[in-house]
């Protein structure tokens, strides 16, 4: 899946946890040369980094990119661009390092081993009552964390979460890495990272509920690191 430049700085981004290229519908039609790559299903040994190797592998050459990532996206986008050289990072709703996971996630690592028996399917099932007109109106960023969720692959899922679980090693790249957040992100609350810019009233799905901020800060890093 090579990326061709055209005439703007090519723009590869990855989704959250098991979610799909919607997440980025509304910088899609702001940037046209946005590629989303879909989730390739991991092999039973995969770790982070077998899987980023074969992510890398997919794109083909990528000649002066900005790569990013949505939440889990912005992990994998961090190894990513261990193995492309791109220009920069952007984290959109993600973090840095894995001492910014929320203490949640941190204190949870041990329940690794019992991830096998979350019923995801049933899960799924049940977050459609989150995905009503109501809810949407009275807990918007709620209702599309349960949308990414539900159309999530299961087996990504799974694997994806436990990669959360056993981070451990923070990438070291020499490009820069920015990063938007909400300030009302409950998945992976702000203060716990070091944001560049902060979004007041902002979930975890920024990229949808929040698309003329996120898209200006994308448009920022395009025109600074543009040439």
């Amino acid at each position: 899946m090579a990326v061709n430049s055209r005439d703007t700085t090519p723009l590869v981004f990855f989704s959250g946890l098991a979610a799909d290229a919607s997440v980025f519908a509304p910088q899609k039609q702001k940037f046209p040369q946005l590629v989303v790559p879909t989730w390739p299903i991991p092999s039973a040994n995969d770790s982070l980094d077998s899987y980023c190797d074969r992510l890398a592998t997919d794109l083909g050459p990528v000649k002066d990119a900005i790569i990013g990532g949505a939440s889990f996206g912005g992990i994998i986008a961090l190894h990513v661009a261990k193995r492309l050289q791109p220009k920069a990072v952007l984290l959109i709703g993600s973090v840095r390092s894995p001492s910014e996971l929320s203490r949640v996630a941190r204190v949870a690592r041990p329940l690794k081993p019992l991830i096998r028996f979350i019923p995801v399917g049933l899960l799924q099932r049940c977050c459609g009552l989150l995905e009503t007109r109501w809810a949407r109106r009275r807990f918007p960023h709620l209702s599309e964390v349960a949308r990414q969720f539900r159309n999530s692959d299961p087996v990504v899922f799974r694997w994806s979460l436990a990669r959360i679980l056993d981070w451990s090693i923070t990438p070291h790249l020499n490009c820069p890495v920015l990063q938007i957040h909400g300030d009302r992100d409950f998945v992976l609350p702000s203060r716990y990272t070091r944001p560049d810019v902060v979004i007041a009233g902002g979930g975890h799905v920024i990229s949808l509920t929040h698309p003329s901020e996120v898209n200006d800060f994308i448009e920022s890093a395009v025109s600074r690191f543009r040439g």
